[in-house]
């Protein structure tokens, strides 16, 4: 049986659950119902055992193919161990990409970038990261590999005419767009629309100074509340009671967030910020609402109120975001692992 190496932050010590925890959760998953044999090594374990750095490098020399799932740091310093072990016992790499950070990352790189030139494939999750490895450092051994979920049942639309449900899930920090949700708020309140809308916000917070800003803010508003973060197998079922989700990020190394593939699935549209990547994944008017990314407060104002007021555009949309929902399927997903399927070509360990 072949042998598959998963080296990423899965997060289990402190149950951390963001967009590279569950992207790297999901992989194993996906491999262990295929019938991989699946080892793995969650790289937060370097914060309570420098020495557990040894297990993670005897694992990358004991399995036939690693799938690979680095944040900054890992990619910088640890990357470069993992690769020459790779090279040195025939262990093939796959780089699975959270986020669309890494062709500007490389460009004072010039090591990593050679080394990345010479692993088996990388999985970008965008078309446009995928070109710009290709063009800006010559990698193209680059598969486009969107965000992907477990799921099989039909989402249950609800909906209260004249009224909205709005959420938010994603981590709770400024960058995610907390600062345009609450200057909505501002406007509903202005517009005296604030009795017809309600605005609930899911996810771990990130950090001390971003909680302190967020509840203080949240305070303001009666129609908005706080609920934590959800644990995967929930999500879904959650987020169908809800007419659309809000996503107005301006995080720089955003990819494809995770919340806009939770969202499809629960059949809800999104209303997000045209990041670097958006309109590979939101459709302005048939799955979604784009805004501008920069100074897009009136645009988002303007589009809850249309949301409010228009049913027929909210189940158009609601009906646009059902159908995407298949593009994130796990059976898509694993249909472009090169290694899937038999087509291994590193000579298996005994």
């Amino acid at each position: 049986m072949k042998r598959i190496g998963v080296l990423g932050y899965f997060g289990y010590r402190t149950n951390q659950l963001d967009g590279q925890t569950v992207k790297t959760r999901a992989i194993a998953q996906l491999l262990e119902q295929e019938g991989y044999d699946v080892q793995w090594y969650d790289s937060q374990e370097f914060k309570y055992s420098r020495l557990s750095i040894f297990k993670m490098f005897w694992m990358v020399a004991r399995v036939d193919v690693l799938a690979y799932l680095p944040a900054h740091n890992n990619l910088r310093v640890i990357f470069p161990f993992v690769w020459l072990i790779s090279k040195l016992c025939h262990t093939e790499i796959h780089y699975f990409v959270v986020g669309g950070w890494l062709s500007t990352f490389l460009k004072s790189l010039p090591l990593h970038r050679f080394m990345l030139r010479h692993i088996n494939c990388i999985y970008s999750e965008t078309e446009i990261l995928k070109r710009e490895l290709a063009e800006w450092h010559g990698i193209n051994d680059v598969v486009v590999f969107p965000n992907f979920r477990f799921f099989s049942s039909t989402p249950t639309p609800h909906h209260t005419p004249g009224h909205l449900r709005l959420v938010f899930m994603a981590r709770v920090c400024r960058a995610k767009g907390l600062d345009m949700i609450f200057a909505l708020g501002d406007y509903l309140v202005q517009s005296a629309l604030n009795d017809r809308v309600t605005i609930d916000f899911y996810g771990q917070i990130s950090e001390k100074e971003d909680e302190q800003y967020f509840r203080s803010e949240l305070s303001r508003f009666p129609f908005m509340a706080y609920h934590g973060p959800l644990e995967p197998s929930v999500i879904h079922r959650t987020l169908e009671a809800y007419d659309a989700m809000l996503l107005p990020t301006h995080y720089p190394g955003e990819g494809l967030p995770g919340s806009v593939v939770d969202a499809y699935i629960s059949g809800i549209p999104v209303v997000v910020t045209d990041w670097k990547y958006a309109r590979e994944f939101v459709t302005d008017g048939e799955s979604g609402i784009i805004v501008p990314y920069e100074n897009g407060q009136k645009e988002l104002n303007e589009a809850i109120e249309r949301l409010l007021t228009d049913e027929p555009l909210l189940s158009k949309l609601k009906q646009g975001a059902t159908q995407a929902r298949t593009r994130f399927s796990a059976e898509s997903a694993v249909a472009k692992m090169k290694f899937a399927g038999g087509s291994l070509s590193a000579t298996q360990k005994h």
